[in-house]
């Protein structure tokens, strides 16, 4: 399994496809939900660019009309993907004093 910096990119996308929506159609439902997120943004979203955190997993599932655990894999392997978030290499959400 390809890790990135979230699990449910793919499954957004996969989702998205389904209903035959294309980026700006989705970007533009969230928005109307009250998600203020650009085609750009939720294209890196899809491709494990950016991080996803849970209120944004809230308006994709609602929007997508999907529970939220449909957003996460069903083979994840949890060994796999517990090291990638915990390791030294990860990106940091809120740098650190260091990183300033």
């Amino acid at each position: 399994m390809k890790l990135g910096l979230n699990v449910v990119g793919p499954q957004v996308q996969r989702l998205r496809v389904r209903k035959d929506w294309t980026q700006p159609v989705l970007a533009q439902k969230l928005q109307l939900a009250g998600w203020s997120i650009s085609t750009g943004s939720l294209g890196k979203l899809e491709v494990q660019l950016r991080r996803v955190p849970d209120c944004e997993l809230m308006f994709l599932a609602r929007v997508l009309e999907v529970s939220i655990s449909d957003l996460f894999p069903l083979a994840a392997a949890l060994r796999e993907v517990g090291p990638q978030f915990q390791s030294g290499r990860r990106l940091a959400v809120f740098p650190t004093r260091a990183q300033v």
